[in-house]
């Protein structure tokens, strides 16, 4: 019997283009007959467990290593998805998302099995792809402007309070008139 279809896949009946397999089937002819072989939202729901199992192991495998850098408990736990709180996370996310989205990716191109996608996986890798794109192009190089941008500054400040103390040093047996 077909349950609820899966969350979004009503879009895919949009995709009206591609020749994919023997029969040269559209993307939404693919989609349909996914769903009418099962793929409704209950096989959404069980295709979920790998990606919260990479979620748990990869946030435990975070939280332990800030454990053993004396960070506490409490700070220590990753909850957030705030990248700026944990960027080294949401990298570490990304990268764990991105294999297990090319092991499956591999298995439809080695099974030509189009049941075989693991459609929660791919929007997990697509919501971390973002993140870190937007990260990679836009945040970090403007974080690192600023950053050279302070460094600069502050050596400045300290050449030129060098300077200022070398001139008062030089200048206090002498007068100085600047024409």
């Amino acid at each position: 019997s077909m349950g609820l279809p899966a969350p979004l896949m009503g879009l895919f009946n949009l995709l009206q283009f591609g020749n994919i397999g023997e029969k040269d089937q559209t993307i939404a002819q693919i989609v349909q007959g996914m769903y009418y072989e099962g793929y409704d939202f209950i096989h959404f729901c069980t295709l979920s467990i790998p990606v919260m199992i990479v979620e748990a192991v990869i946030r435990i495998s975070y939280a332990i290593k800030r454990i053993k850098e004396g960070h506490s408990v409490k700070e220590s736990i990753p909850i957030s998805l705030n990248r700026e709180k944990n960027p080294k996370l949401s990298t570490m996310l990304f990268i764990g998302h991105a294999a297990a989205t090319a092991a499956n990716a591999g298995k439809i191109y080695f099974t030509q099995n189009p049941m075989a996608i693991n459609y929660p996986q791919w929007i997990a890798f697509g919501k971390y792809s973002y993140t870190q794109l937007k990260w990679i192009l836009i945040d970090k190089p403007s974080q690192r402007a600023s950053y050279t941008d302070g460094v600069l500054n502050e050596n400045l400040e300290e050449t030129l309070s060098m300077t200022d103390l070398t001139f008062d040093k030089l200048s206090t047996d002498y007068i100085v008139v600047i024409e």
